[in-house]
């Protein structure tokens, strides 16, 4: 998480001279840097002790996900990644993430921030992923 987010972190004044870059002018491109700067050091706030125990149980979920797929066993591996998915949810270090990004959000294009297919298309199992 702290990888991608350094390496957007890094990308913005690249970004900051470009001119007219996508339809945004200087101001709003110093707002977006100043937005991320902010994000920045709202994540530096979050438990990294915490976030580390929660990356482990990802890669534990992944790891259980994979195994029941491979076994034929589809809904229980859908069972686990949505148990998984309510427990990130709850989880303090992933809604302190959450609100770091909010400020962020609204500076986004739609198309980034939306993560939900309209195209009406049956939504893909856990397992078709793999």
């Amino acid at each position: 998480m702290k990888k991608i987010l350094g390496v957007c972190l890094l990308s913005l004044p690249l970004l900051a001279g470009a001119q007219n870059y996508g339809g945004m002018d200087e101001a709003a491109m110093q707002k977006m840097m100043q937005q991320a700067q902010g994000m920045q050091t709202c994540m530096e706030n979050i438990d990294q002790a915490e976030m580390e125990a929660f990356q482990n149980s990802a890669e534990k979920m992944d790891a259980d996900v994979k195994a029941l797929c491979a076994a034929g066993k589809r809904d229980a591996a859908m069972a686990r990644a949505m148990s998984f998915g309510r427990e990130a949810a709850s989880n303090k270090a992933m809604q302190q993430m959450r609100q770091c990004g909010e400020g962020m959000r609204n500076m986004m294009p739609k198309s980034a921030v939306t993560a939900t297919d309209n195209s009406g298309a049956p939504a893909r199992h856990i397992c078709d992923d793999r």
